[in-house]
């Protein structure tokens, strides 16, 4: 059995897993990404393994739109990141 601590839990126990940040990607044909900036390095894409979107919660003051893409880097490196269609901004799914 686990021992009360006593301790009270609060809103500073929760945090969000896998949260998106901002990231600088350069678009090509169609909106594609053909490069993105990871640790201030662009680095160039190799291939789109996969593509899909998101249209959610129509019906709040702020929906979703977003494009995704799993991509492979030409360094060996395969990472996720989408577009919010709204914003028109990046970002890298974090992981």
């Amino acid at each position: 059995m686990v021992k009360n601590t006593g301790e009270k839990n609060g809103a500073r126990a929760i945090r969000a897993l896998n949260e998106p940040g901002l990231v600088d990607v350069r678009e090509g044909k169609e909106n594609r990404p053909v490069a993105v900036r990871i640790d201030k390095t662009w680095m160039s894409v190799a291939s789109i393994q996969d593509m899909w979107r998101i249209d959610d919660e129509w019906w709040r003051p702020e929906s979703i739109s977003r494009l995704y893409f799993i991509l492979s880097l030409k360094e060996g490196i395969t990472t996720i990141v989408f577009k919010d269609l709204l914003s028109e901004k990046w970002f890298r799914q974090a992981g």
